[in-house]
């Protein structure tokens, strides 16, 4: 379980395989806190550590993981977000992101402005039910709070130090995001149906 709330780390090399691919991440912040089996939350998708080598952290990224995430994008150097998974006495700053991510989605306009950038996003019509007005929304694993629905798109107000300390600053419109939707939502979801089914 994480927060959305996260740090940064970038990639250093990926090595590509039959069965999938090992990530290597360079982020000496998190990989003295880790221990071999841990799970981290990159860019929203939950992976577990395979291998410490200082501040080099190894993953192994499955096809089905690599084929449903912006993973598939990554090169050397990429600028990823990084997050260790929340403890039971720390504060969730966020909201519960489970790091299972549900679907990539596509920066269709960012608005620069002097406090903020206003960021739209428009999210695959299957999943518009699970999205609405001051929601919270995982988006490259950072928790962001939906400012505007209009039908599949959303629109999300960044704040100067969310530009700085993620990788949401680099996007560009056309780029592909993970997104992970609120679980609240998604039980809340199937709960319905469950009483609706019961009550026919």
């Amino acid at each position: 379980m994480f927060t959305g709330i996260v740090g940064s780390a970038k990639i250093n090399t990926i090595h590509s395989g039959a069965t999938g691919w090992e990530l290597i991440v360079d982020s000496g912040e998190v990989a003295v806190k880790v221990k071999l089996g841990d799970s981290v939350a990159i860019d929203g998708a939950c992976l577990s550590v395979t291998k410490i080598n200082d501040n080099l952290l190894h993953f192994f990224v499955s096809l089905e993981s690599i084929d449903k995430t912006i993973i598939k994008n990554y090169k050397t150097g990429t600028a990823i977000n990084i997050e260790l998974p929340m403890q039971p006495t720390g504060y969730l700053g966020g909201h519960y992101v489970l790091g299972h991510v549900d679907a990539n989605a596509i920066v269709s306009a960012i608005e620069k402005g002097e406090n903020a950038w206003y960021l739209e996003i428009a999210v695959p019509s299957v999943f518009e039910k699970y999205v609405v007005y001051k929601g919270s929304i995982a988006i490259n694993g950072v928790s962001l709070t939906i400012n505007e629905v209009n039908g599949n798109h959303i629109e999300l107000c960044i704040i100067p130090v969310t530009l700085t300390k993620t990788n949401i600053g680099s996007l560009l419109v056309g780029d592909a995001v993970n997104i992970e939707f609120d679980i609240l939502a998604k039980y809340t979801e199937k709960l319905l149906i469950k009483r609706d089914v019961k009550h026919v």
